[in-house]
């Protein structure tokens, strides 16, 4: 067993108290890493950094690296500590603030971008990030069933842009994958 087997194993112990997501979940997100051969990706909403460990493990066979954006500096904390035991910090970028102020300063172009942070606030996200993403890229967007009255205005904008094309995937408590047109 790897050893950020191990980390996600232990870090699924507390995946409640954290609001992490679903091991399935975590393995669509690394499917969907490697499919599209992804070089540069944003989350928005660290946490403890489990899915950032799901993110730099595609990530190391791509050779691309990860910028994840958490407001609470005590997460953050958690997450570098995980991420440096699992030996995968060298491809993540942890930063520290407020997503609204931190997307701006972003200046990559996204292959993938995962909202899990703030529900009322994923299509600010989005309108920040999207001259970001390039043709053919991604965005996925967390607890889209469970917390649908959260983001309304973000779900009626993904399914109703040119921009996207977009999907409900009714995978644990539920995403939206868009397609960058």
């Amino acid at each position: 067993m790897q050893i950020y087997e191990q980390i996600l194993e232990r870090l699924e112990k507390t995946a409640k108290l954290y609001t992490n997501i679903a091991p399935e979940n975590g393995q669509f997100l690394s499917i969907l890493t490697r499919t599209i051969h992804a070089q540069n990706v944003l989350e928005v909403g660290t946490s403890n950094g489990y899915s950032a460990i799901w993110f730099a493990t595609a990530l190391k066979v791509t050779g691309g690296k990860l910028i994840t954006l958490e407001n609470d500096p005590n997460r953050a904390q958690e997450a570098q500590s995980h991420l440096n035991e699992a030996r995968l910090d060298d491809i993540v970028d942890i930063r520290v603030g407020n997503a609204l102020q931190e997307i701006p300063k972003c200046d990559s172009t996204f292959d993938l971008v995962f909202l899990d942070a703030e529900k009322s606030e994923y299509l600010k996200y989005l309108e920040l990030v999207l001259p970001n993403v390039r043709e053919g890229g991604l965005i996925v967007a967390d607890d889209t069933i469970t917390m649908r009255d959260e983001m309304l205005d973000y779900v009626e904008f993904v399914f109703n842009t040119p921009l996207l094309e977009s999907v409900d995937i009714p995978l644990d408590d539920g995403i939206i994958l868009s397609y960058r047109s």
